[in-house]
């Protein structure tokens, strides 16, 4: 009696698994690079009440895209427009966070189709401009990113321009006046140098040198041009 239950429960078990693989054996992993984002609704409602939970589990998930089932794929292959639309997407959830400017600055910035770094750029200005005195540092990178990557002086411009903020350390408001410097904007670089040194509360004596340094040669450089035949 023993020796036919255990012979039926195998042969029970056996059917099952026949059965199940008939009904799968055609299911494949979606192996889309970049899926695309649900609605800021429908992440609201998975998050069950714990947004931070939840933020944790898709900042991962946005971390390994591409890189699951085994496989490795090239950043070129990405959609930024998606990726962007994901960091935006997990920004309602917590913004507060250096996780995502972190994967825009030092990973997916990275990507061998240099057009696409604007995307990560344009998400640094996003998210750092809701507050400049705590994520200040990721406008540096975006201005970097604009400069040296995509070389685009009138972005970086524009992502470097909230840093004039007493909020920022001043040697960062400064590197602004160096962007308007590079693009020969010397007028608006002795004008922002002269607004940091007037509404710094506090400066360190070499903060003080440097920038009576800098408006100074940019002053008899200025006189220079225009005393020029």
């Amino acid at each position: 009696m023993k020796l036919r239950r255990d012979v039926l429960v195998f042969l029970l078990f056996l059917g099952a698994q026949v059965l199940f693989w008939q009904q799968t054996h055609t299911i494949r992993p979606d192996l889309t690079i970049v899926p695309t984002p649900p609605g800021v609704t429908a992440v609201h409602a998975l998050t069950l009440g714990d947004d931070e939970f939840y933020f944790r589990a898709l900042a991962l998930h946005l971390q390994n895209m591409g890189d699951t089932f085994g496989r490795f794929t090239a950043l070129r292959y990405y959609d930024y427009s998606k990726l962007y639309a994901w960091f935006a997407l997990l920004d309602t959830l917590d913004d507060r966070s250096d996780t995502l400017p972190f994967l825009a600055s030092y990973y997916y910035s990275q990507t061998q189709n240099t057009p696409d770094v604007r995307y990560m750029v344009d998400y640094l200005y996003t998210h750092s401009t809701r507050d400049v005195g705590k994520h200040w540092w990721w406008l540096l990178q975006g201005m970097y990113l604009a400069m040296h990557k995509l070389n685009d002086m009138e972005l970086a411009v524009k992502v470097a321009s909230p840093m004039v903020n007493p909020a920022v350390p001043v040697w960062a408001q400064q590197m602004v006046a160096v962007v308007h410097e590079k693009r020969g904007e010397m007028d608006d670089a002795l004008r922002i140098m002269e607004t940091i040194q007037q509404n710094s509360s506090s400066l360190s004596d070499m903060d003080l040198k440097y920038m009576t340094y800098f408006i100074e040669e940019r002053l008899n450089k200025l006189r220079n041009d225009r005393s020029a035949p």
